[in-house]
């Protein structure tokens, strides 16, 4: 595998990070208005209702932070190799 094909796979695993954490918040998302919902009609008691929303919270903060974590690296790395390459930091390095 060269370099580039590498690069390209973990692009790849990146985009495909952040696409399933977006997914998995809006899932809880919905999941928390099903929850809601359940309880107007009467379908669900109050408290079967706290634990479960307990729990869909829990897990639509933790892809929220996974998948700014993996977002970040990504612009970290698109703004670090663009500032490598011959933008602002040698302009400044080299005086002018």
């Amino acid at each position: 595998m060269t370099s580039i094909e590498g690069a390209i796979l973990i692009w790849l695993a990146i985009g495909a990070g952040i696409a399933g954490g977006v997914f998995i918040v809006a899932r809880s998302a919905v999941q928390l208005g099903s929850v809601a919902y359940r309880v107007m009609e009467r379908q669900l008691s109050r408290g079967a209702a706290t634990r479960e929303t307990a729990l869909i919270s829990l897990v639509l903060l933790a892809a929220l932070l996974v998948t700014a974590v993996i977002a970040g690296y990504a612009i970290f790395a698109i703004f670090g190799s663009l500032l490598e390459s011959g933008g602002a930091i040698n302009t400044l390095n080299n005086g002018s």
